[in-house]
């Protein structure tokens, strides 16, 4: 049982039987929880005009298993406005918190920081350091976080003028100053994403980095919200982002 108030949001929600919902959120407090909503569907009940994607929220959950049942439900604060790439960005972070987190396992810290995200995609932020900087704080959190400024082999520091790859669940590592390819990054690149100072360089490398580690975790099951982010936009026209490529 779990009394207090539980401050969060929907991850995402789905039709559970025939007139509730199966609810994924991320909360400050418990982290990732699962919860069904009873008795919200089909109806304009307050409580499903609540349940959506930005909108904070505070709530009560009971039951003594993994899958709880969802009782007191408020606003706690404006839904957040998100629309075109800022929400497919938002959706991305949604996703990646599903698929990744485990149940039930606080991450205060990383719920701090995917609201601000949030906030930052709805001022119209350059988006890729927003999205970059999440992907690490994610890896950091879940265990996997990397070292960007020592290599892993001599514990010495990165030196801006070597070139470096990167190892997974070891770090980076110095190569020969002739190697190419796309993991190859230079000390510098390195340097510079490690101190959050985004450069066209250090983006790129933070790209390649943050992609390759989070694959290895999700598998081989691809990410909704790349998907839909990239016939979307081919629908339409535009030339493709590269944020979420």
């Amino acid at each position: 049982m779990v009394s207090e108030p539980l401050h969060g949001f929907v991850l995402h929600r789905r039709a559970y039987r025939e007139t509730s919902y199966l609810t994924d959120l991320f909360t400050l407090e418990m982290g990732k929880i699962s919860a069904v909503v009873r008795g919200v569907r089909g109806n304009k009940s307050d409580k499903k005009s609540l349940l959506q994607s930005f909108q904070p929220l505070l709530f009560s959950v009971s039951g003594k298993h993994e899958l709880r049942n969802l009782n007191q439900l408020e606003s706690n604060g404006r839904m957040l406005n998100l629309g075109g790439h800022q929400l497919f960005c938002a959706m991305y972070l949604n996703e990646l918190l599903n698929r990744l987190l485990p149940k039930e396992v606080p991450h205060p810290e990383l719920y701090e920081y995917y609201f601000q995200s949030l906030i930052l995609l709805q001022s119209d932020c350059e988006v890729e350091p927003c999205l970059r900087q999440f992907e690490l704080i994610l890896l950091d959190e879940l265990g996997y976080g990397i070292d960007l400024l020592h290599d892993f082999e001599t514990s010495q520091p990165v030196e801006p003028d070597i070139n470096y790859c990167l190892v997974l669940e070891q770090g980076v590592t110095a190569i020969g100053a002739g190697s190419i390819g796309s993991n190859c990054f230079s000390g510098q690149s390195l340097i510079a994403m490690g101190n959050d100072n985004w450069t066209t360089d250090s983006l790129k490398c933070a790209k390649y980095i943050t992609r390759t580690a989070l694959a290895h975790l999700l598998g081989h099951k691809p990410l909704k919200s790349r998907e839909l982010f990239q016939q979307t936009w081919t629908k339409s026209g535009f030339r493709k982002s590269e944020e979420l490529k």
